[in-house]
């Protein structure tokens, strides 16, 4: 994940760039995401103008409640089903999570209208444009029929407008909700939207101290239970409570004999370290890395991929000494005429039920893969390689988690969507799914493929939490499960800060923060 200077996030979001302008020109919803997006773009008229109405923001501190003016009714999903693509409906239900909505910022006064039962996000069945289209409720998978405006008509009253189609949200004559050109007669139109006092989400622990300004977190815990936190351009900080934090000296020195053969137009080598993954096992660290290489095209005029490595240095303690153990996977390298397509960036190794090594990757490029490690060495295991995971609008920062629920082991997989880094315009988010093998298939709670932008969000922008992500997932000494991230704070002027947060798991085995 991209970093803390515009430099560090350049190759990276240059890298999306042409697939949000796809997905912007594209109808690939079902409901569609509002993911990456930059928004704008719908197809309005004269006819689908707001009457009266000034282009509004919304809290997204809060829950939220939306009534219909003329029903008396509020919005919610219909029948309480979570299976993605299930109709937005209406409820006299005003207690229910599923009449409870949380507005998620995006650029340009545009918000995703997130559910606060199933965590999917409200949209327009088949990404339609047409007059009468049904709203449903999807995984926010980037399309923009999932953006939407508030405009104020005073009194509390507000007209949702639909980004992509230009028209408005309107009760049906039975309990469905559907889009319309707009009628200034019909208050089937108008919506009244109540703030509670139930919070979109648990805030961070209060955490302080040195290395806490951090980007992709990675967080262990040593046998003695003290915790050591590793992040984006070699920071390493250590706490005994995981509240109070002093930062170390660096973590790791990866300027290798090896490495200066292969970044030739870097005297000394390239050592600016991204998105540490660490894995302890046979009395050894395991410490997994990722260099971004910056080449322009002139370097290399076929390359169709990102320029990155992933390798490995092994040590005795979380702070080494570290002894390199050589790569694992790049893509182009600085070599002529590459044509990988992968991303070799963002590391997150694990160990499966059955004793087996693995190791997550990606980003971007075409998605988020697995291969397989040699639990001898800790380098790669054969040739094969499998895409898990893939989201046109952006999907990054894999991190696999096992772990046992109700008796059944599942591998949950958590991943960042969207463009990182841009401080409080951060439109970052946390999302997740889940398969009984390692290798897949990770679905996600309404029933999505990860690979067909599917992902349950886990943690969204809140109050002065902006773009949290770049998680990592650890179990303690103890056996709580903590979710590691960092985020934009709100009261800092979008400064980078660690974000911890306890998750449960709910009786159907899916988890949520604490």
């Amino acid at each position: 994940m991209p970093k803390l200077t515009p430099k560090s996030a350049t190759l990276r979001v240059a890298a999306c760039c042409l697939t949000l302008l796809a997905v912007s020109l594209s109808s690939c919803g079902g409901g569609g995401g509002g993911g990456g997006s930059s928004g704008g773009g719908g197809a309005s008229s004269s006819s689908s103008a707001p009457v009266n109405g000034t282009l509004s923001s919304i809290n997204f501190t809060y829950q939220l409640r939306i009534k219909n003016i003329q029903s008396g009714q509020y919005l919610g999903i219909e029948n309480q089903s979570q299976t993605s693509g299930a109709r937005i409906s209406q409820s006299t239900d005003t207690t229910g999570k599923h009449t409870h909505w949380h507005a998620i910022p995006m650029p340009d006064s545009q918000y995703n209208l997130e559910n606060m039962l199933t965590h999917q996000v409200m949209g327009i069945v088949n990404a339609s444009n047409e007059a009468g289209a049904e709203a449903v409720q999807w995984a926010d998978n980037g399309t923009n029929d999932h953006l939407w405006q508030f405009y104020a008509l005073g009194n509390n009253r507000y007209l949702i407008r639909n980004v992509k189609s230009g028209l408005y949200l309107q009760s049906d004559t039975t309990s469905l909700i559907k889009q319309a050109a707009r009628n200034a007669a019909c208050t089937c139109q108008e919506w009244e939207i109540t703030q509670t006092t139930h919070a979109a989400y648990p805030l961070p622990l209060n955490v302080t101290g040195g290395g806490t300004a951090v980007h992709d977190p990675h967080m262990i815990q040593d046998a003695a239970g003290k915790y050591w936190l590793y992040g984006t351009h070699n920071t390493l900080s250590s706490s005994t409570d995981m509240i109070n934090f002093t930062a170390n000296t660096r973590a790791i020195d990866p300027d290798f004999a090896w490495w200066k053969t292969k970044n030739t137009t870097d005297t000394g080598g390239r050592t600016d370290l991204w998105a540490p993954g660490l894995l302890y096992a046979n009395g050894t660290y395991y410490h997994y890395y990722s260099i971004p290489i910056y080449q322009t095209p002139s370097n290399n005029t076929t390359n169709q991929g990102a320029q990155a490595l992933i390798a490995l240095a092994t040590g005795p303690s979380p702070t080494g000494p570290w002894t390199d153990a050589g790569e694992i996977i790049s893509s182009c390298g600085r070599t002529t005429g590459c044509t990988t397509t992968w991303n070799a960036i963002d590391p997150a190794p694990f160990i499966d039920a059955d004793g087996r090594w693995w190791m997550t990757f990606g980003s971007w490029e075409d998605g988020l893969h697995i291969l397989e490690l040699d639990p001898a060495t800790g380098l790669r295991l054969g040739t094969d390689m499998t895409n898990i995971v893939k989201r046109p609008a952006g999907i990054e920062g894999p991190f696999i988690f096992p772990h046992t629920v109700g008796g059944t082991q599942y591998y949950y997989y958590f991943a960042s969507i969207n463009v990182c880094c841009s401080g409080l315009n951060s439109r970052y988010r946390i999302v997740v799914g889940r398969s009984t093998s390692p290798t897949g298939p990770y679905l996600d709670r309404g029933g999505l493929d990860l690979k067909d932008g599917g992902g349950t969000i886990l943690l969204s922008t809140h109050g002065n939490i902006h773009g949290p992500g770049g998680q990592s997932v650890l179990k303690t000494n103890d056996n709580k499960v903590v979710l590691t991230y960092h985020y934009y704070n709100g009261t800092e002027n979008g400064f980078p800060r660690l974000g911890l947060n306890y998750l449960a798991f709910d009786a159907d085995g899916w988890p949520y923060v604490e």
